[in-house]
């Protein structure tokens, strides 16, 4: 005979079991509920998502299509037959390396190449005593638009005149100088670090204060110059013309820096020991 309590305590367990069943229907039905309801919310952030992905290809194949018609422009302008409409080639092509990188290399190769061809230096002009006059508006506007160059090395404005040029505490690193007639141009300050000078003209530039350090200066003409304050470590400035110990006076050097035979580089002045007045 059946244990009336053992019944009553499987009839508690199977209503157990029914309600526990029951239960996890109800949960499953709830989540199944909620997913379905997020259905369409999903299906609206992934259209959303394409549509972003969309209009940020849409706008880089934009920027792209103006960059190319912007340097299409410029070389159209480059080639025009007044200086006001060649210059304006210039400012365009200053703006397609600030805003493309792809094309930035490009248009800072075709600036250098411009101001080769249209201001080239010669030897009559190099034997030409250096005045006061301004470089040539070209030579301005290219040398602004250079500005953008961004990481680009190597440009070549070699064997160009532009004497005068005002570049006090510029960047002209990665700016190649090479037989380039700078004559009289103020560089105070502009960090040249590397920048080749070889044999060019650069008779009474003002150097004062600028970063020269492994600047190479071969055989170029420093009559003139000043390098008070100007940082030479590791330059190369074996063969040059009319420098002289004097010249150094105040600049920085070290053990890498090369000189000419004869040249010194004067010990630095002491220290005043002469005490300030009393106020």
């Amino acid at each position: 005979m059946t244990d009336p309590r053992l019944a009553i305590e499987q009839e508690r367990t199977e209503q157990e079991q029914e309600r526990t069943e029951r239960v996890r229907e109800h949960e499953k039905s709830g989540r199944f509920k909620a997913f379905m309801d997020a259905v369409p919310l999903l299906a609206t952030l992934a259209t959303a998502t394409v549509a972003v992905f969309g209009s940020l290809q849409s706008q880089q194949q934009y920027r792209d299509t103006q960059a190319s018609e912007r340097f299409q422009s410029a070389v159209e302008l480059l080639a025009g037959d007044d200086l006001t409409t060649r210059v304006g080639g210039i400012a365009l092509l200053g703006q397609v390396a600030q805003t493309s990188s792809e094309r930035r290399e490009n248009a800072v190769r075709l600036l250098a190449t411009y101001l080769r061809v249209h201001s080239p230096v010669t030897e009559e002009g190099r034997a030409k005593p250096v005045v006061t006059a301004p470089p040539t508006e070209e030579v301005r506007a290219v040398l602004s638009a250079l500005q953008y160059r961004g990481n680009v090395k190597g440009v070549d404005l070699g064997r160009i005149s532009a004497r005068n040029l005002m570049a006090s505490g510029t960047d002209l690193t990665g700016l190649v100088f090479a037989r380039s007639d700078l004559s009289g141009s103020v560089l105070g300050g502009a960090d040249l670090t590397g920048v080749p000078f070889r044999q060019a003209t650069l008779r009474g530039v003002d150097f004062r204060g600028a970063n020269l350090t492994r600047a190479t200066f071969q055989e170029a003409d420093l009559t003139g110059a000043q390098f008070q304050g100007a940082d030479l470590s590791g330059a190369d400035l074996t063969q040059v013309k009319g420098l002289t110990s004097a010249m150094l006076a105040g600049a920085t050097t070290d053990a890498d820096t090369r000189l000419p035979d004869g040249i010194t580089v004067p010990p630095a002045e002491p220290a005043s020991t002469v005490k300030p007045p009393v106020r």
